[in-house]
């Protein structure tokens, strides 16, 4: 009996030896757990309901067995230096602004997916690399038939979508005040309102308060370099300064405005002649040879905020003192509505001289805008006045941009009646405001967008099926209804309802179904251990 127990622990101790020589060469090794996700969103000071959506997904992605550490970061930097530049994030809750020049479907496509944005500073921020989506971007992109490049554009629509790369949370509506007994009812354009530049350009005033004061929540300006702007809340204020070409009107629809006509001799060719009577704030004509320097200047520079609308462009050349040809390297259908319309125009005589424009700091920015610079206090205020030279000249005779860092010390300053002007407001405070008999508020369905953003570059973000069951984790309309009011719609789409034109409604947003993200995982081979946290296929 005793030999018998002998050979069996002998026979136990070699197959455990056999296990653990299995176990070191790789083979039946337990489960990776997948490890603990760092969510990048906004502080809870500047943007509360943002940071109150990351805690949110803590919960909901805790159910999937997935652990989240929120990490929240300073706008603008370093959170833009960590997702526009570095990429050094996971998963990150970004909020788009609604603005004019977004509307045309090519910068929330082919800007934010193709493989050519993939880079520090673009806005591929996904990493998407998908040579059959890139031929989608481009052919959208040469189709100036506007009903067959809305088809390209719905494709595109649902390869994002299901690709489950950005997932959008919610479209909120723009939520806005103003001080009425100082101001008449602005022309406030759709989709952004005062997010807009073009909203102070008529606002009247109505008593002796001449100088219109707009409480910003941002902290201060990064630069007032074109070539170095990199995000709409810096550029915004640049078009204040800097005239386009051509302008998204308040209805939506593109208008002249530096430009008196713009002639398509072909699909790659065309003439642009400009207004006889633009002159820049120093006193000196703007020609046909500033507009092309300034096309030729930011391309040269790599400028990036308006790399992906200039990259079509092959040359420029001036056939008279008002008109410059364009050249491009293929059909482009976004060139009015993106090109013209986004780049700003610059002073040959100043900018020629700079030796060094990546590391010009433009302290007395010149430009031919409706406004003009005044100061730029860091940290404190920027300043523009009236140019009464404009062709268009504003009703005001400037404007005040006050920095608070943050909303609630804005919104107190908009109580005090300390600034006129607040956008990006809550729910809760309009409900308070309009208790208030000097304060007309503002709701606009626009296309700002909360959306978690995934960088497919690292694991566990690479695998489709794990992105595909996060997106049915997260619970959209108790984000809306809790933190928004129902002031806005559930997000699907990249393109948003509010721009009509172009959004296909067809994309519905995906409900909040834990049960069935679980499923996704499991037939993807995932797994769970004792205490419930995820593992990664075997």
């Amino acid at each position: 009996m005793k030999a018998l127990l002998g050979q069996v622990r002998k026979v136990r101790t070699v197959l455990v030896a056999a296990a653990i020589s299995l176990g070191i060469m790789g083979f039946g090794r337990a489960a990776e757990r997948v490890p603990e996700i760092t969510l990048v969103t906004w502080t809870k000071a500047q943007y509360p309901v943002q940071y109150e959506e990351a805690t949110a997904l803590v919960d909901a992605w805790k159910k999937l067995g997935v652990s989240v550490k929120v990490e929240p970061l300073n706008f603008p930097n370093p959170l833009l230096d960590r997702v526009f530049k570095a990429r050094d994030f996971g998963a990150a809750i970004l909020f788009f602004t609604a603005s004019l020049e977004r509307l045309d479907p090519d910068f929330y496509t082919f800007n934010a997916f193709h493989s050519s944005r993939d880079v520090s500073g673009g806005w591929n921020f996904s990493g998407v690399r998908d040579p059959d989506l890139d031929k989608l971007l481009e052919a959208q992109r040469e189709e100036y038939d506007l009903a067959k490049r809305k088809t390209i554009v719905d494709q595109i629509q649902r390869s994002v979508f299901e690709n489950n790369v950005w997932l959008v949370m919610v479209n909120q509506d723009e939520l806005e005040a103003y001080n009425k007994t100082n101001f008449d009812a602005p022309v406030l354009p759709k989709v952004s309102g005062f997010n807009d530049p073009m909203a102070f350009f008529k606002i009247k005033p109505l008593g002796s308060q001449k100088i219109v004061r707009w409480g910003s929540q941002i902290s201060d300006l990064k630069t007032i370099n074109p070539i170095l702007s990199s995000d709409s809340s810096q550029v915004r204020l640049l078009y204040l300064i800097y005239d386009t070409l051509m302008k998204i009107g308040p209805d939506t629809n593109p208008m002249l405005w530096a430009a008196k006509n713009v002639k398509t001799v072909s699909p790659t060719k065309v003439d642009v002649s400009i207004r006889d009577d633009l002159k820049f704030h120093d006193g000196t004509p703007l020609t046909a040879e500033d507009v092309k320097f300034s096309f030729d200047f930011l391309i040269a520079n790599k400028a990036v905020y308006y790399s992906a609308a200039l990259e079509p462009v092959e040359s420029t050349a001036v056939l008279n003192p008002t008109t410059v040809e364009f050249t491009l390297k293929r059909p482009y259908a976004p060139f009015t509505t993106q090109t013209l319309s986004m780049v700003p125009l610059l002073p040959k005589h100043i900018w020629e001289k700079v030796e060094k424009p990546t590391e010009f700091e433009n302290a007395n920015p010149i430009g031919s805008g409706p406004f003009k610079f005044d100061h730029w206090k860091h940290g404190q205020e920027f300043a523009v006045k009236r140019f009464a030279d404009h062709f268009s000249p504003t009703a005001s005779d400037g404007l005040l941009i006050v920095f608070y860092g943050t909303r609630e010390a804005a919104y107190s300053a908009f109580l005090h009646k300390e600034v006129d002007v607040m956008d990006r407001l809550l729910a809760n405070q309009v409900d308070e405001l309009q208790k208030s008999d000097f304060v007309q508020t503002v709701r606009v369905p626009s296309t700002a967008a909360d959306t978690v953003v995934l960088n497919t570059r690292q694991k566990p973000f690479n695998d489709p099926k794990f992105r595909a069951a996060l997106n049915l984790a997260i619970p959209r309309k108790e984000i809306l209804d809790e933190f928004y009011e129902g002031y806005g719609t559930l997000g699907a789409s990249v393109l948003a309802p509010a721009d009509a034109a172009w959004s296909d409604t067809s994309i519905k947003p995906p409900a909040f179904d834990i049960e069935a993200a679980r499923n996704i995982l499991k037939e993807a081979g995932y797994k769970w251990d004792s205490s419930g946290n995820l593992l990664y296929p075997d």
